[in-house]
Order: structure tokens, then C-alpha cells, then sequence
């Protein structure tokens, strides 16, 4: 059931525009796709695939982000990485800095131990710091989340504290150094996501991206390592 409710919330953004189809250039659209592979032969054979897909649309006081990432891995024909996820973030804007939010989120990893992890937020954030060299963007809300254990089938669900983080730091006209994270706390399981990414520029729609990302279970399920990290290196498009 909550994959339905989660499936309907990503798509209300792009529903909602047939109201604003109405009226001239009511819309405003964004996006950008990442794609990196790796390969290599010899000793050892592994495959790397990731790829990020990400939309936005701002328009008044509202702004709208959906995306969709997904990574693959190989080693000796044997998958060691398995993983996508899909994210919707809607936001209000209630002054210049401040906002309420509501975020789903929805994960199927196969090597974290758990079947999908599902969660639905809704919270304030603000924008304490946004100039032409530095954005810092925090938010805090309350919400529910639905995790399910790989190899028991159990079910756990309940309530969460969640936490959006955002930086970014602008090095030189052409390069930027970001960290985003996400925290959801619940009663018996804390997830944390942590991802350091360096982008550089190459032209006006082409960059090149180093990325670290970090994911951390405080109670990963029974022969699951509670961490996993993943860099990659990757090309973006944007549009």
C-alpha cells in the first residue's frame, strides 16, 4: 500500500500541470542526466554502471524535485552492488529562506539487507546561507517509514525523525564541491545517506562529476555489513 501512496506523490508534481498549462510561461523546467561505466579485464573482472536521472519544476511558490538513480555491479560475473531508488521533494516556499516540505522516498537495495526501504516526511527547512559563493539548505520533519528484511520477510514500520542537509561551495567559475545528506532516525533503525561530489564543468550543458557516497544502517539485518560506500565518476548532461 505505501508504494501506491509513494507512486502517486512523485507523480503529483507533474500532474499538477495541467492547471498551469493555462497560463503563458507558468512553467519552468530543469534537469540533468549522470551516466558513468567502468570495465575492466585481467585478474579480476568487474562491470560498473551509475546512472542519475533529475527533474525540477519551480513555479511561484512552489518547487518540485523528482529523481532517480541506479548502480550495478559486476565482479567476476558475480553482481556486487544492485541498487535504485526514487526520490520526490515538494517545497513551499513561506518567505524568502524558509518553506515546508514533503519528501518520498522509496529504495531497493539487494545488498542491504533489506527487501525496500519506503518513507514519506513532511517538515520546515530554510536557507541560511545562498550567495554567489555558498548555498547551505537544512530541513527537519516528522514521517513514517516501511522497511522489509530480505531474508525473514519481516516488516518494520513506524515513525521517523528526518533531516535533509545540503552544501555547496563554489572553488572556481567552473567547479563546484557539494555534500548532501539525509538522516531518518526511527525506533529501531537510523538510515543515513552521506554523498561528497566534485563537478567541473566542461561546457554549458556537459560536466564531469567525482562522487563518494556513503550509506550507513545502524541495525542492518544479520550478516549485512551496517555501511557501504561507492565512487564513481561520472558525466552529466544538464537541460
Amino acid at each position: 500500500m505505501l508504494k501506491r501512496i509513494l507512486l502517486v506523490l512523485c507523480l503529483l508534481p507533474m500532474l499538477s500541470n495541467a492547471a498551469d498549462d493555462q497560463q503563458p510561461n507558468a512553467k519552468v523546467w530543469s534537469g540533468e542526466g549522470a551516466l558513468g561505466f567502468t570495465s575492466s579485464s585481467g585478474n579480476t573482472d568487474t562491470e560498473n554502471l551509475n546512472a542519475n536521472l533529475k527533474i525540477a519544476r519551480q513555479h511561484l511558490q512552489w518547487k518540485h524535485n523528482l529523481s532517480l538513480d541506479t548502480i550495478r555491479n559486476k565482479t567476476d560475473g558475480e553482481k556486487s552492488a544492485d541498487r535504485w531508488s526514487l526520490k520526490e521533494r515538494s517545497e513551499y516556499a513561506l518567505d524568502e529562506k524558509s518553506y515546508a516540505f514533503g519528501q518520498a522516498r522509496y529504495e531497493e537495495d539487494a545488498f542491504s539487507g533489506y527487501e525496500h526501504q519506503a518513507s514519506l516526511s513532511l517538515g520546515l527547512g530554510s536557507r541560511f546561507i545562498e550567495d554567489d559563493q555558498q548555498l547551505l539548505d537544512l530541513s527537519v520533519g516528522l514521517g513514517y517509514r516501511d522497511s522489509k528484511d530480505i531474508e525473514s520477510g519481516d516488516t518494520e514500520d513506524g515513525g521517523i525523525v528526518t533531516s535533509d542537509l545540503i552544501y555547496e561551495y563554489k572553488i572556481s567559475p567552473s567547479a563546484i564541491l557539494g555534500e548532501t545528506a539525509l538522516i531518518e532516525v526511527g525506533e529501531k533503525n537510523t538510515f543515513i545517506q552521506s554523498e561528497t561530489a566534485l563537478r567541473t564543468r566542461i561546457n554549458d550543458s556537459l560536466s564531469s562529476q567525482i562522487s563518494y557516497l556513503v550509506k550507513h544502517n545502524t541495525d542492518a539485518p544479520p550478516g549485512v555489513e551496517k555501511t557501504d560506500t561507492i565512487f564513481s565518476i561520472s558525466l552529466v548532461y544538464g537541460f
